[in-house]
C-alpha cells in the first residue's frame, strides 16, 4: 500500500503540476516533496514559476503557484 508522499507524488504527477505551495510560506517541488518533514494543512498543487523579486525572502529561483506561466 502506497504512503502519503507516495500518494501525492502520483496524483501531481498525473495531473500535470510541478509541486506543492502553501501561499507566502513554502513550496516544495515534485522531486523534493516534504523537505521540513510535514505537509502544512494549507498546501495547494501547483505550477513551477520564475521568481518575480516580490517574495519576503528576497531574491530565488523560483515559486510554485496556482497558475502556469
Amino acid at each position: 500500500m502506497p504512503n502519503v508522499h507516495e500518494m501525492v507524488k502520483k496524483h501531481l504527477e498525473e495531473n500535470g503540476y510541478d509541486g506543492l505551495y502553501s501561499a507566502g510560506n513554502c513550496a516544495c517541488k515534485i522531486d523534493d516533496l516534504f523537505p521540513c518533514g510535514q505537509t502544512d494543512k494549507d498546501c495547494e498543487a501547483g505550477y513551477l514559476q520564475p521568481c518575480d523579486g516580490s517574495c519576503d525572502m528576497g531574491k530565488c529561483d523560483w515559486h510554485i503557484g496556482n497558475e502556469k506561466k
